[in-house]
């Protein structure tokens, strides 16, 4: 595959997702797409103003630039595209976690106005925006997955920030703008930040929780696999104005990501891992949403007991639109995936 592209304007381009898009762009990566020839392009990656820790990015120094700045800030957002006409944005920045739950609104949904108003006044040719599966809340049940088609239903505040954000987009795509949404749910992979430590090692201790009978479904996405449905849409004109879901080939029970990951600790790994958990009755889950919701009411978030709300849900999606219409055919699975990041950053795991 050629890339189309000369200029490309990467956002959140030090988060996990971000450090592998600007890997295979600038090098390939043979795990996310066969023979990828990235014509020569240059990309322009913009950093949060605050972030410090950018060693990863400084790395490429040829055909790429770093800015400094923020989406909250229109100014910021109107430097960060100088010379933009006809390039490409790859919009990836975005608050999962944050402190306060207006961090959500400011960040996902007005910093995106920012970053499309001002990318589209100078210039750019195609946008591509990572959304989430929370605009569309939980499946009803694990026999239907989620599709393209399926309802608004935001899950929380981050939900609905999301969910404002592909509304302000649909109404760019109605003005005619090539604008492409992706939806990926529970992402997994190399790079993966510090908060994601704690549920390997609670496997590892035995004292991973399971809400409820762990059969509930989870669709997850292996980093490269997302970069390789976003160079497809890059490539194909079909994308225009469209959502996708991108994610791995089948959801996985919660049950089966527990022993996939146990299974990889013990003999892969050859790490002394316990095949204990903490089982937890269901209702458990509705008490964690209630609590959750309470303190979202008063501006506050709680990482923990978010996920935790979450434990004892279906959220699965089917990726039949993007495998259709734009070949997607994900290279990586769970096994696979979690094999090679946990063994390159095993030593995260041992406390």
């Amino acid at each position: 595959m050629k890339f189309k592209y000369k200029k490309v304007f990467l956002t959140g381009a030090n988060g996990w997702l971000g450090k592998q898009m600007l890997k295979t762009l600038l090098l390939g990566d043979e795990d996310v797409i066969d023979n990828f020839d990235n014509n020569n392009c240059n990309v322009t990656s913009l950093v949060y103003s605050k972030d410090t820790k950018i060693d990863f990015l400084k790395q490429f120094n040829v055909n790429h630039k770093i800015i400094k700045g923020d989406v909250r800030k229109k100014e910021d957002c109107d430097n960060f595209f100088n010379d933009s006409s006809d390039g490409i944005l790859i919009h990836l920045a975005g608050i999962i976690h944050p402190n306060r739950v207006k961090d959500f609104f400011e960040i996902n949904y007005y910093g995106t106005k920012n970053l499309i108003q001002s990318g589209l006044s100078k210039g750019i040719k195609k946008i591509i925006v990572m959304s989430s599966n929370s605009p569309l809340g939980c499946n009803k049940s694990n026999k239907i997955p989620f599709n393209e088609n399926s309802p608004y239903n935001p899950y929380m505040n981050y939900g609905k920030s999301k969910m404002l954000m592909e509304r302000y987009l649909k109404n760019k795509i109605n003005l005619g703008f090539d604008i492409t949404i992706i939806r990926s749910p529970w992402f997994y992979g190399d790079y993966m930040p510090e908060r994601q430590y704690s549920f390997y090692n609670m496997i590892k201790n035995g004292k991973v929780p399971i809400i409820g009978n762990g059969k509930n479904l989870r669709s997850k996405a292996n980093i490269k696999n997302i970069a390789q449905g976003i160079l497809l849409i890059s490539d194909k004109k079909i994308s225009k104005g469209k959502i996708y879901w991108i994610a791995d080939e089948q959801p996985y029970s919660y049950n089966e990501i527990i022993n996939t990951i146990r299974k990889i600790l013990i003999e892969e790994l050859k790490i002394k891992t316990k095949k204990t958990s903490i089982k937890i009755p269901n209702f458990f889950g509705d008490i964690f949403w209630l609590i959750d919701y309470a303190f979202q009411k008063l501006g506050y978030y709680n990482q923990k007991i978010h996920v935790a709300s979450e434990l004892n849900k279906n959220i699965f999606c089917s990726i039949d639109l993007a495998k259709k219409e734009l070949g997607y055919n994900p290279k990586i699975n769970l096994y696979k995936g979690l094999k090679k990041t946990l063994n390159n950053q095993v030593k995260n795991l041992l406390e």
